[in-house]
């Protein structure tokens, strides 16, 4: 039986899954729940996590869990999670993660990420290319949700410049419900005569 740090990784990849998969992954399930106490809640036949997705908690599980020998759809899913932490973590204020690697990319994407929030959209757009060329030093291909990141930055410094462009490869790759909606919202507003973010 995998273990409840295994059942915690797999929600925080999905956000939500449904009985029959998770049962399917996990058949031992009333003692995991028991021992997540509040971390995932279950409403009707969804199970999702209780807490929201932030690099604190999810920065650690990431580095004890990502592994090259995961299936490559989980692997894609997991970069996608951590980048949408990192924004969500600098959203939340959080102090910037630590680690190497993809959390040392993690933590660019929060930095980039704040500066955005804070409409330094050059500064935003150095992070997510410093963070970026560490993903293609690793071999990675680049997560929608960092893909519309950067564009929400290469608009806000330079609207109706590449960021249309960048937005439309992020809206194709995305696989997160976050993905999607931040690309869709800078497509529809670079689509309405180049409209800022």
């Amino acid at each position: 039986m995998e273990g409840v740090e295994a059942f915690l990784f797999f929600l925080a990849l999905r956000g939500e899954a449904k009985r029959e998969e998770v049962r399917a992954r996990f058949p031992r399930l009333a003692p995991l729940l028991k021992a997540l106490g509040g971390a995932a809640e279950v409403q009707g036949e969804t199970f999702r996590l209780a807490k929201p997705l932030r690099l604190s908690w999810f920065a650690p599980l990431f580095r004890a869990r990502y592994s090259p020998l995961l299936p490559e759809d989980e692997r894609a899913l997991a970069l996608e999670r951590l980048v949408e932490a990192a924004f969500r973590s600098a959203e939340a204020g959080e102090p910037l993660v630590d680690g190497e690697g993809l959390l040392k990319a993690a933590r660019l994407f929060q930095a980039g990420s704040q500066a955005l929030l804070k409409g330094n959209h050059r500064k935003a757009l150095h992070r997510f290319g410093e963070a970026l060329g560490l993903l293609e030093k690793e071999g990675l291909p680049f997560p929608a949700a960092a893909l519309a990141l950067l564009a929400l930055a290469q608009e806000g410094f330079r609207p109706g410049g590449k960021g249309k462009e960048t937005v439309r490869k992020a809206l194709k790759r995305a696989k997160t419900p976050f993905a999607r909606e931040v690309a869709a919202r800078l497509l529809q507003a670079t689509e309405k005569g180049g409209a800022s973010p």
